[in-house]
C-alpha cells in the first residue's frame, strides 16, 4: 500500500479526536468525516509505520442487524 491508493474500508469505531477508524491489512486507518457502521472508499493521503490517514472518495452505509430479545 502507498499514498494515493484507493481502498474500501469498513469503519468500526471512532478515534478520540472524532475521526472514523478502520483497519486495512492490520494497519489502523483514520478517516475524517466517517462514522462507525459505514463502508467507505478512501484514498490514502499519509502513510506511517503503524497507521495511515485517508480521505473519503465515496461512502455508503452498511446495514447493521441488531438482535432483539
Amino acid at each position: 500500500m502507498k499514498e494515493g491508493d484507493e481502498k474500501e474500508l469498513e469503519i468500526t469505531q471512532k478515534s478520540r479526536d472524532g475521526r472514523g477508524l478502520g483497519r486495512l491489512n492490520g494497519l489502523l486507518v483514520f478517516v475524517s468525516g466517517a462514522s462507525p457502521g459505514e463502508k467507505v472508499k478512501v484514498r490514502i493521503v499519509k502513510l506511517g509505520v503503524r497507521h495511515a490517514e485517508a480521505e473519503i472518495v465515496k461512502g455508503h452505509r452498511v446495514a447493521i442487524a441488531k438482535a432483539s430479545a
